[in-house]
């Protein structure tokens, strides 16, 4: 998003979008269980047949020529931001850590010149982003030990 005010505007472009052709549609009412909006980015938990939904993707397409949305679903696992929302092995949702395939893992070399403070926080702050979003004790806990080994 090329300039500073451009999320901004995205964030009311859509809000308004929702208000005027999403919250009000039958299907929507009907059907959406979860409805979460990053900017532009959304995740959705339908409860109703796969045809219902991409009837409802076909509606909010057709609105405006200029706004396309690109649909994404799946019923075992979907991708939101950094999250990977997958159903378990009990059949309720758990959430894990996702990494884009365009993910570079740009690593900060102890050696440059930040401060000492900032590159002691990036292992805290990336134990806390797991503590925040995976919701699996055991994965959580293997991810920690694997951290611990690295770090010794």
């Amino acid at each position: 998003m090329g300039s500073n005010v451009a999320p901004p505007y995205a964030v009311a472009y859509m809000a308004a979008f929702e208000e005027d052709y999403v919250f009000n549609h039958p299907l929507f009412q009907q059907h959406s269980k979860i409805w979460h909006r990053f900017i532009d980015d959304i995740f959705c938990i339908w409860d109703g047949p796969v045809e219902t939904f991409l009837l409802f993707d076909t509606h909010i397409n057709n609105i405006w020529p200029e706004l396309k949305f690109t649909l994404q679903y799946s019923m075992e696992n979907i991708s939101f931001l950094d999250n990977l929302v997958y159903k378990n092995i009990e059949g309720t949702l758990s959430i894990d850590l996702y990494i884009k395939t365009t993910d570079r893992n740009s690593l900060l070399q102890f050696t440059s010149f930040h401060p000492p403070a900032v590159k002691k926080s990036i292992p805290i702050s990336q134990f806390q982003r797991v503590e925040r979003i995976v919701t699996d004790s055991d994965t959580r806990s293997q991810i920690e030990r694997k951290g611990r080994e690295i770090s010794h």
